[in-house]
C-alpha cells in the first residue's frame, strides 16, 4: 500500500537528551498535574503492569537530567498497570491473568516497596495499606519486560529512499525488530520528521503505520534530511542517523506575465522577471503572441537570454496577447498567464458642448453625448468672478455630471473634452449658463476708515459679491463693547462712526444686509482697541562695576508715567566715537549688558521705554570710557622682492586700544593645505625672509601685541617669488643597444618659467640642446664602451643645474655564426654539431631547416652545441642554417650547409626454426622480408658451436631462399643459430645489413652405439638405455593417441543412443 503524505509547516520541538547515561522520565498524573515525578526507565515496571506505561502519564513523557523526586505510591502502580496491556499479546486462553491478590483483611506482614531515583526497590515495614511481598516479585518481571520493550522501539531501521523526483520522494519504512511473541506491532506507528540543508530544525511530515510513504511537495535540486522513530501513543523512541538525499533538477517554474515598458504606434516594449530555475541554469526565454488576431493560436516572436524585448512592425490602435516561457536544459516550463497590450491610436474628435439639464440656485445639471471613440470625459468650469479661468470640476466616464457649490445669479462658462488611450481631444465649444437669484451674500469685513482715536473711529464695509440677483437695500451694523451687540447704525451708506468710546478699551464690530430676497448672515467681526497715552521720560542709565575692555553693565529706573498701558520694552541706544548711533538693547528688563565695544573709547548711552502705543521720549545721557584692550589689526603687509628667493615684508602700526605696542606676531603658510606657523616675533615693523622656493605662493598675516594681550591677525598678504632657472633634472631612465642609447627623464620643476630646451652633455665640448621633448636618442656610439651622459633644463631665465651624471654602457655586437658539422647520420635522422663545447658568455643559438625548399624552420633554440634532427625521410639531402644570440641582439645567418640521411636496412628478422635434427645435419628455416623498393633482399645465416667454446659466429649460408639444411655438424653437441637480412642497392651503394635475429639453441643427436661381436658373460652385460625421441616423434604419438582416443569416444556415444533406442 502505497501512502502519499505532505509535508506540513508545523515543527516538532525536539527535546535534547541529557548527559546522564540513565535518563529519567518526567510523568504527570491526570488528577494532580502540579505534581512532577521522575524515574528511570528501568523502574517503570513498578507503576503497574510490565507491558505499557501508564496513559496517565503517555502525555507528559520527555527526558530531563537526573534529579531528587519523591517515590510512587502502590496506588499509582495499579492505576498505570493497565498501560502495559495494549502493547503486549495475551496468553493462551480467553482472558489476560491477572496477578494473585491477597486478602485485604490480612495486613501482617506487609511490605512497602519505595523506588529511589535511580530505580532501585526498597522494602519498609509497613502495618497499613501494603501489597504482598508476591506483588513485588511480579514488579520485578515487569522492570525486565519493560526495559525490553524500550529498548526494542528504539532499535529501527533508517529510512530506505526507493525513488527521488524533482518535487517528490519515495520510502520504505520497516518497523522495529519486535518480539512478536509478546508485543503487538499493530499498536506502534512511526513518525518521519524532514529538514532542508543548511537548517538544523526537523518537522513532522508523517506518523502512521510502517509503509511505503511518498513525499510530496518538496523543492527541486534540494538536499533534504530525513530521521524517524518508532511511536507508541506519545511515547517517542530514539531518532534514527539523519538519511540525506537530494531531489532532482527540473523544468523552470511558470515565469510571471510580461509587463509593458513603453508603447508606440508600431511598437510594444515588454520586459519580464527572471522565473526560478530549479536547479538548472535558464537558457532561452520564449515570448508568443496572437498576432492581434484573439483566435487563441500563438507564434514565437523572440526567443533569447535577454530579459526584454520590442516586437515591431504592429498596427496602430491594436490588442495583442501575449505569453512567456522559460527553457533550460531539463525541458521548457508552462506558459504564464495571458495579457494583452494595445499599441497607441488616434485621440478622438472635438465633442459638442455640454448642453443644461435643470439650473438651480447652487447647482447646474449638465449633460452630453458619448461616441464610440470616446473613453472619458473632462469637464471644466470658469467663475470670472475668481478669475482661476477654467478648472476642472468632473473627470470621468459618465455622460451627465452636477456642478455643486456653485454661487447664485452668476454666470459660468463651461467646455468639455474626450479622452481614450491616445490622449485628450480638442475642446469644445464654450458655453454659459446662468444660476437662480436667492438672497443677498454676507458683505465683506467691518474694517477701521481712518485712524482710531480714543473716543470714536469710523468703519467701512464693501457690499457683498452675491446681491441675489437684486439691489441690496440697508446695511445693519452692531457693535459690542463687552455686553452683548447691539445696533448701533441702518441705513444704505457703506460707512458709520462709531463715537463714545473708552480709551483703550476693545470693541467687536460687524455688519449685514438686506434685499427684497432675504436678510443676510453677519460678517465676521472685526476687534478695535482705542489707543492708550506714550509713557514719559526714561530715567537716565547708570554704570555697574568697573568697565571692560569690550562690555560694561548699565542700569536704569521706570519712567514716572506709563501712559495709561504697561511698559512693553526699553530702548539703550549708543552714541560711539565716530559719532555713530546704534541700538544696543531692547526687551522689558531693566539692565543689559554693552558687547561689542571698542578698547579705551568714550561712549554715550540714552534710555527710553515703550508701551503697546508707541515709544516715550529719550533720556538724558551717560557718558561711559571702554578700558583698555588688545591693539587692533594691522593693514595688510607689504611686499618687497629683493631676488627669487628673498623677499621683504613691512607693515604699519594699528591703533593701540589704550595700551602701548610692544612685540609684532608675523605668521606664514608655505602651502595652501598647511596651517600658519610662527616665522617672527619683535618690535620691528619688517622682516626680511630668505631662502624661499623660486616662482612659489606664500601667505603672511601679522598682528600686534601690548599689556592686553595679542590683538587680532592683518588680512592675508598672499605673494608669489620671481621665477628663476630649472631646477635639475631628476629621474632619467636609458634603454642601450650596441651603437645607440636611448635617453628619457622628466620634465623637472620649472621655476615659474616654462622650459625651453634641454642640454645634453656626452663628454664631447659641444653640447647637444633639444627642444620641447623629454628623450634623446644618441647615435653612433662605440659598442661595449662607457659614456657619462648629464642633462640641462634651460628657460627664459636661464639654464639650470645639470643632472648627476649617468652611467651608460653601450651592449656588446651580437656574435658571428658558427660552423656546422654532421657528426652521424642515420636514415631517419641527423646529429649536427658546432662550436668547440664552451659557451661562458651563453649564447643561444637557433637552428633552422629547409624541407620542402620554400621556407626555413625552427628545429633548435637553446645553448647546447649539438642536436638530433629526427623525423626525416630516408636517402634524402637537406639545408641547414644557424646563428647565434646574445644580450646584443640576433647575429647574422651562417652559410647553407647541405647533410643527406642514409639507407634504411632491413628490419630485423624472427629466430630461425630448427627440424629435422640428426646427428650431423638439421634443417633451418625463417620467415622472409617484403623488398625494399627497386633494392632486392639476400639473408645470411651463421651458426656458433656453444660445446666447443666457439665466440664468433661462422657464416654457412648466404642467399635468397628462406631455408637451409646444414651439414657436417657434431654430434652430440649444443649450437645457436642466427639470420639477418641484407639490403642489395641497384644504384651500386654500398649493401645495407640489417639487424641479426636473436639466436635459437638446439642440440644435434648423439650416434648409435655400436653392438658387439664376442659373447660376454650375462654378468658382463649392460642394458642399453632407450633412445630418446625427438620433439617431432612425441607430437606424431600425440596426434595418434588423440585420434584413438576419438574413435572410441564416438563408438561409446554411438552404442548408448542405440541402446536407448
Amino acid at each position: 500500500m502505497l501512502h502519499s503524505i505532505t509535508a506540513p509547516s508545523t515543527h516538532i520541538t525536539k527535546h535534547s537528551p541529557t548527559h546522564s547515561t540513565t535518563p529519567l522520565i518526567t510523568m504527570v498524573t491526570m488528577q494532580d498535574q502540579h505534581t512532577c515525578t521522575q524515574v528511570s526507565p528501568a523502574a517503570l515496571t513498578c507503576m503497574g503492569h510490565p507491558h505499557r506505561i501508564p496513559a496517565t502519564i503517555s502525555h507528559h513523557l520527555y527526558f530531563q537530567q537526573v534529579r531528587p523526586s519523591p517515590p510512587l505510591n502502590s496506588e499509582e502502580r495499579i492505576r498505570q498497570r493497565s498501560w502495559y496491556k495494549k502493547c503486549r499479546k495475551t496468553e493462551e486462553g480467553n482472558y489476560y491473568r491477572q496477578p494473585p491478590r491477597r486478602n485485604k483483611n490480612n495486613k501482617t506482614n506487609n511490605n512497602s516497596v519505595n523506588i529511589s531515583v535511580n530505580g532501585d526497590i526498597h522494602h519498609q515495614n509497613n502495618m497499613a495499606n501494603t501489597p504482598t511481598a508476591a506483588s513485588t516479585t511480579e514488579n520485578g518481571a515487569e522492570l525486565e519486560v519493560e526495559r525490553k520493550f524500550f529498548q526494542q522501539m528504539s532499535n529501527i531501521p533508517e529510512p530506505k529512499v526507493k525513488e527521488v523526483e524533482p518535487r517528490s520522494a519515495s520510502l520504505i519504512m520497516a518497523p522495529p525488530d519486535f518480539d512478536q511473541s509478546e508485543f503487538e506491532m499493530s499498536t506502534v506507528h512511526v513518525e518521519l520528521q524532514l529538514s532542508e540543508k543548511g537548517r538544523d530544525k526537523y518537522r513532522t511530515v508523517y506518523s502512521g503505520p510502517f509503509q511505503e510513504i511518498t513525499l510530496k511537495n518538496l523543492k527541486p535540486a534540494t538536499e533534504y534530511s530525513l530521521r524517524a522513530c518508532s511511536r507508541f501513543e506519545e511515547l517517542k523512541g530514539s531518532m534514527t542517523e539523519p538519511v540525506v538525499f537530494k531531489t532532482l533538477c527540473c523544468v523552470p517554474d511558470q515565469p510571471q506575465h510580461p509587463k509593458l515598458a513603453n508603447k508606440t504606434k508600431n511598437s510594444l516594449l515588454l520586459k519580464w522577471n527572471a522565473a526560478c530555475e530549479n536547479g538548472s541554469k535558464i537558457s532561452t526565454y520564449s515570448l508568443e503572441y496572437d498576432k492581434g488576431l484573439n483566435n487563441g493560436e500563438f507564434y514565437e516572436v523572440y526567443s533569447g537570454l535577454v530579459k526584454q524585448h520590442r516586437v515591431n512592425y504592429l498596427q496602430a490602435g491594436t490588442k495583442y496577447t501575449f505569453r512567456l516561457a522559460a527553457i533550460n536544459s531539463i525541458g521548457k516550463s508552462l506558459f504564464s498567464e495571458l495579457t494583452s497590450y494595445c499599441t497607441s491610436g488616434t485621440v478622438p474628435p472635438q465633442p459638442d458642448p455640454p448642453t443644461i439639464a435643470t439650473s438651480q440656485i447652487n447647482s447646474l445639471n449638465l449633460s452630453w453625448l458619448k461616441r464610440q471613440s470616446d473613453e472619458t470625459f473632462t469637464l471644466q468650469m470658469e467663475d470670472e468672478t475668481t478669475g482661476h479661468g477654467f478648472l476642472v470640476v468632473y473627470n470621468g466616464p459618465n455622460c451627465s455630471y452636477k456642478v455643486p457649490n456653485l454661487q447664485r445669479n452668476t454666470d459660468y462658462r463651461f467646455r468639455l473634452s474626450a479622452k481614450n488611450e491616445e490622449g485628450p481631444s480638442k475642446w469644445s465649444e464654450i458655453v454659459t449658463y446662468q444660476t437662480l437669484p436667492g438672497p443677498p451674500g454676507i458683505p465683506s469685513k467691518v474694517q477701521v476708515k481712518g485712524k482710531i482715536h480714543a473716543h470714536h473711529f469710523k468703519v467701512t464695509w464693501d457690499p457683498p459679491k452675491d446681491t441675489g440677483g437684486t439691489k441690496v437695500f440697508n446695511y445693519h451694523v452692531e457693535m459690542d463693547d463687552g455686553e452683548g451687540f447691539r445696533n448701533i447704525y441702518n441705513g444704505a451708506e457703506l460707512e458709520c462712526s462709531c463715537d463714545g468710546l473708552i480709551p483703550g478699551g476693545t470693541y467687536n464690530v460687524h455688519v449685514a444686509c438686506s434685499g427684497p430676497g432675504g436678510k443676510s448672515d453677519f460678517s465676521d467681526s472685526i476687534s478695535v482697541t482705542t489707543p492708550a497715552v506714550i509713557p514719559g521720560q526714561s530715567q537716565p542709565p547708570k554704570l555697574q562695576g568697573k568697565p571692560k575692555a569690550t562690555s560694561l553693565h548699565l542700569r536704569w529706573g521706570p519712567p514716572v508715567t506709563d501712559g495709561g498701558s504697561p511698559i512693553t520694552e526699553y530702548i539703550v541706544q549708543m552714541v560711539s566715537p565716530d559719532n555713530t548711533t546704534r541700538e544696543v538693547y531692547k526687551g522689558r528688563d531693566t539692565d543689559c549688558v554693552v558687547a561689542g565695544l571698542l578698547p579705551g573709547r568714550p561712549y554715550l548711552f540714552q534710555v527710553k521705554c515703550s508701551n503697546k502705543i508707541g515709544a516715550g521720549p529719550w533720556s538724558e545721557s551717560c557718558e561711559v570710557v571702554s578700558g583698555p584692550g588688545v591693539p587692533d589689526a594691522p593693514k595688510c603687509p607689504t611686499v618687497n622682492w629683493k631676488s627669487p628667493h628673498c623677499i621683504q615684508l613691512s607693515w604699519e602700526k594699528p591703533v593701540n586700544n589704550g595700551a602701548t605696542i610692544t612685540d609684532y606676531r608675523l605668521e606664514w603658510q608655505q602651502k595652501t593645505n598647511l596651517d600658519f606657523t610662527q616665522l617672527y616675533v619683535g618690535p620691528q615693523r619688517k622682516y626680511e625672509i630668505k631662502n624661499l622656493l623660486p616662482a612659489t605662493n606664500y601667505s603672511f598675516k601679522v598682528s600686534a601685541i601690548n599689556s592686553a594681550g595679542a590683538g587680532p591677525f592683518s588680512s592675508v598678504c598672499r605673494c608669489q617669488t620671481q621665477p628663476s632657472s630649472p631646477a635639475a633634472v631628476v629621474h632619467c631612465k636609458v634603454q642601450t643597444t650596441a651603437t645607440d642609447a636611448l635617453l628619457k627623464w622628466e620634465e623637472p620643476h620649472n621655476n615659474g618659467s616654462e622650459i625651453l630646451s634641454y642640454n645634453i652633455d656626452t663628454g664631447d665640448k659641444q653640447l647637444i640642446n633639444i627642444t620641447d621633448a623629454t628623450e634623446y636618442r644618441l647615435e653612433h656610439l662605440s659598442p661595449d664602451t662607457v659614456y657619462r651622459i648629464r642633462i640641462q633644463a634651460v628657460n627664459a631665465i636661464g639654464p639650470g643645474a645639470f643632472s648627476f651624471a649617468i652611467k651608460v654602457i653601450t651592449k656588446s655586437l651580437p656574435p658571428a655564426p658558427p660552423s656546422l658539422e654532421c657528426v652521424s647520420a642515420a636514415p631517419n635522422s641527423l646529429k649536427l654539431k658546432w662550436g668547440d663545447g664552451r659557451n661562458p658568455d651563453l649564447i643561444q643559438y637557433q637552428l633552422e631547416i629547409n624541407r620542402d625548399d620554400k621556407h626555413f624552420q625552427t628545429v633548435y633554440y637553446g645553448s647546447a652545441h649539438a642536436y638530433k634532427v629526427n623525423r626525416l625521410s630516408e636517402l634524402t639531402s637537406y639545408d641547414f642554417r644557424i646563428f647565434a644570440i646574445n644580450d646584443a641582439g640576433c647575429g647574422e645567418y651562417s652559410n647553407l650547409y647541405k647533410f643527406s640521411t642514409t639507407k634504411a636496412p632491413p628490419p630485423p628478422l624472427r629466430a630461425p626454426k630448427v627440424s629435422e635434427i640428426t646427428v650431423n645435419s638439421c634443417q633451418v628455416e625463417w620467415q622472409g622480408c617484403k623488398s625494399m623498393g627497386a633494392d632486392s633482399v639476400i639473408y645470411q645465416l651463421q651458426i656458433l658451436c656453444i660445446t666447443r667454446g666457439e665466440h664468433e659466429y661462422k657464416s654457412v649460408y648466404r642467399g635468397t631462399e628462406t631455408s637451409f639444411s646444414i651439414q657436417n655438424l657434431t654430434p652430440k653437441c649444443d649450437y645457436q643459430i642466427r639470420v639477418s637480412a641484407i639490403r642489395i642497392c641497384a644504384d651500386g651503394l654500398p649493401d645495407v645489413p640489417g639487424s641479426y635475429s636473436s639466436g635459437n639453441l638446439f642440440s644435434t643427436l648423439a650416434p648409435e652405439p655400436v653392438k658387439p661381436v664376442e659373447s660376454r658373460p650375462p654378468s658382463m652385460m649392460k642394458l642399453a638405455k632407450p633412445k630418446a625421441l625427438t620433439d617431432q616423434q612425441i607430437s606424431l604419438l600425440l596426434l595418434i593417441g588423440f585420434g584413438v582416443l576419438a574413435i572410441v569416444v564416438t563408438w561409446l556415444t554411438q552404442y548408448i543412443l542405440s541402446g536407448e533406442g
